[in-house]
């Protein structure tokens, strides 16, 4: 992966991209061929492009202590089902939310990511994933109290959607509210999962 500003060739300069080699993209095809269906594999194949360019920059640029959640180990059976993948980011955990679109209208993230206590994060980056020319492009963000509150709920496909207008378009912003307020409330009111009983 390497980031270089100077080749940077689209219309806005506050969106980051990053470059993966035909070689990286080509592995990574070949190391996810266990998923059950086609569609399964490719929602992988775009997730594994989209953490092999960010964490490495997150971890060159903000923090090198920067890790996957809740494991590398377990990022195959998450993929089998849903899509994203979760970075504790200092005291932050962000959820790179990958898609391969051309136009940009909505961030869309599975209920799972919002509604589950456990699994909820305080940032969703908004991914773009171009695996034919080899460069994934963080094109805004959110918070989760920004999803909750703003999002529309579709029952159909599970998903929360906040249109592009509501995203915030600069990816610097998170990184300098996290410097200057770090205790600034990011997640909405979850109400806790029932408990099952045993039997």
């Amino acid at each position: 992966m390497t980031f270089d500003i100077a080749a940077l060739d689209f219309d806005d300069p506050t969106q980051l991209e990053l470059k993966l080699s035909p070689t990286e993209l080509n592995q990574v095809w070949h190391k996810n061929n266990f998923y059950s269906t086609s569609s399964r594999r490719w929602n992988a194949y775009l997730n594994q492009i989209c953490l092999n360019a960010i964490l490495p920059w997150i971890r060159d640029e903000y923090d090198p202590e920067a890790k996957i959640l809740p494991n590398i180990s377990a990022l195959p059976s998450y993929w089998e089902l849903i899509n994203g993948t979760a970075v504790k980011v200092g005291g932050a955990r962000l959820l790179l939310v990958p898609q391969q679109t051309i136009h940009l209208s909505e961030l869309r993230v599975p209920q799972e990511w919002i509604d589950i206590p456990s699994w909820a994060t305080d940032y969703y980056l908004a991914v773009q994933v171009n695996p034919d020319n080899g460069w994934v492009r963080i094109w805004g963000y959110a918070t989760h109290q920004q999803l909750k509150n703003r999002g529309n709920y579709q029952a159909s496909n599970r998903t929360y959607c906040l249109v592009e207008d509501d995203l915030i378009r600069d990816i610097d912003i998170l990184w300098v509210a996290r410097q200057l307020c770090p205790h600034e409330p990011t997640r909405a009111a979850i109400a806790l999962l029932p408990t099952l009983p045993l039997q």
